[in-house]
């Protein structure tokens, strides 16, 4: 927790960091004041505009639901700036936003730049969004930013807060990333209460490590609970064994791995076989025959291998979502050589089991 009574404190949220964005990028319509040369700065280094001479730059806020709308009016340009804190672009935002504005400014704007700006951990989510260079053309992340901010506290209590409070942001980030587990923690604590069971980014840096590639979903539950999860097999379709008569859109399934936690048995990684289903589907009963066949596969992969894994047993149940494979976290993640001991089984049987 900051000392001092820090405004960026209370002020966590995105619309928050909307109002401080604005008020940075709006210093460049006052050359005279102190905070000229940062707002300069933002422009040339991140948004890579220089050309700013005699420019009539317009700042819009929340205008039909954009985060930050800046305006060029002599360049007839736009930045269109997706601001994100804690969350992630959805609903294809930003694609939907360009061509508000391509409709809206039809004469006043030639050219819309879209700009990412996330100053909170990012996740796959995120980079899957930044990745295409024709939907996104600009990333800011907090270090981008910062290290602007950086050239000119002291000169402004505003700036100075902001920056002060993401310093800690960045301090308890550090601090989640770690999914290790002290003796200590392990006497003294709820497992609710250690990193991997409450943190995204403790979980994220988990799934990372043993998947260095790939999309990573993070979520909560309806119980609220953190959960993250890594495709294995995706979209496949189960044969109607049972001769229910049913199309392949009913028999769809994705094996994934999931980070989860809950009670007796604390955070745990599992094979998760879930049906894809709509609202009022009937479970098919053929999926507990591709259920078991999964269920040996696993198991001979484990055998071949000579894998030994401190499990919890697995059984078919009439759920949309029931474990293959699950293994509770806590006695791996108390030392280096016990945590590599699980990724390599977990890579042998996710490679295996993707054949």
């Amino acid at each position: 927790m900051l000392e001092k009574n820090n405004l960026f404190s209370f002020a966590t949220s995105e619309l928050s960091q909307d109002a401080f964005i604005c008020w940075c990028l709006n210093w460049i319509n006052y050359p005279d004041e102190m905070l000229y040369p940062m707002a300069k700065d933002i422009f040339s280094k991140l948004l890579k505009e220089e050309n700013l001479e005699n420019e009539k730059v317009e700042i819009l806020r929340q205008y039909k639901k954009i985060d930050v709308l800046v305006i060029l009016k002599n360049l007839k340009k736009a930045f269109l700036i997706e601001d994100k804190t804690y969350t992630s672009e959805h609903s294809e935002q930003i694609k939907r936003y360009k061509e508000t504005i391509k409709n809206d400014f039809k004469e006043e704007i030639n050219d819309v730049k879209t700009v990412y700006f996330k100053t909170g951990f990012w996740f796959s989510d995120d980079y899957k969004t930044t990745i295409d260079e024709n939907k996104v053309n600009i990333k800011i992340d907090r270090k981008n930013f910062l290290d602007i901010l950086n050239k000119y506290r002291g000169k402004n209590p505003i700036l100075d807060d902001y920056y002060e409070y993401f310093e800690e942001v960045t301090k308890q980030e550090e601090k989640e990333k770690n999914y290790f587990i002290s003796k200590e923690e392990l006497n003294q604590k709820k497992y609710w209460e250690l990193n991997i069971a409450w943190s995204a980014i403790s979980q994220y840096e988990f799934m990372r490590k043993i998947f260095p590639e790939g999309y990573i979903r993070s979520g909560r539950s309806i119980g609220g609970g953190v959960y993250t999860q890594y495709d294995i097999l995706e979209k496949k379709i189960f044969p109607d064994t049972r001769e229910e008569n049913l199309p392949e859109d009913k028999r769809t399934y994705t094996v994934f791995w999931r980070i989860d936690s809950k009670d007796k048995i604390g955070s745990y990684i599992s094979i998760n076989f879930y049906t894809e289903h709509g609202k009022g589907d009937k479970k098919p009963r053929a999926r507990e025959d591709e259920y078991i066949k999964l269920k040996e596969k696993i198991k001979k992969i484990i055998d071949d291998n000579f894998i030994k894994l401190e499990e919890v047993e697995c059984r078919f149940y009439d759920y949309w979502e029931p474990n293959l494979l699950m293994v509770p976290l806590k006695n791996y993640l108390i030392s280096q050589e016990k945590f590599d001991e699980l990724i390599k089984a977990i890579k042998i049987i996710d490679e295996e089991l993707r054949k």
